[in-house]
């Protein structure tokens, strides 16, 4: 059973977290928000975000076209990979299919009373919990 495995959700200015610790229950992490396209300033928010967590699982959400073709974040997700593996040396990082977490996120978030305003603060981490509790499934962990 993998353990203390964290998800990402990247954005062009928002990282969203979410974390399973256990490997059956999964958390969201608050919202890291930098300047647009700051990749570095966002590596080290997710590194002190994460300081105190034991990360030996790393899943990031691989965007794509609802047709499965690359889109305009796939490269950019592609380049982050390398970063992020450098600040967890020794966890395996595996791409998960994203497409409709954010949608599914907002249908979460607006059952849980949650309206698009108040949402812009919560979306990423809850799309994160969608891309984590997709990729625990797929390993028959959830």
């Amino acid at each position: 059973m993998k353990t203390n495995i964290l998800a990402l959700d990247l954005g062009k200015g928002s990282l969203g977290l979410a974390i399973s610790r256990s490997g059956m229950l999964v958390t969201p992490l608050p919202n890291l928000r930098f300047k647009m396209m700051d990749y570095d300033t966002c590596l080290k928010m997710l590194k002190q975000a994460t300081e105190y967590e034991r990360v030996e699982h790393i899943v990031i959400g691989y965007p794509l076209y609802p047709s499965g073709d690359p889109c305009e974040m796939t490269p950019i997700v592609e380049e982050f990979i390398p970063r992020v593996q450098a600040l967890f040396p020794k966890a395996d990082i595996v791409k998960q299919d994203e497409r409709g977490s954010t949608v599914e996120a907002s249908e979460m978030l607006h059952g849980n009373n949650k309206n698009s305003k108040k949402q812009r603060a919560v979306i990423d981490s809850a799309a994160a919990m969608i891309i984590l509790e997709r990729y625990l499934k797929s390993i028959g962990q959830y």
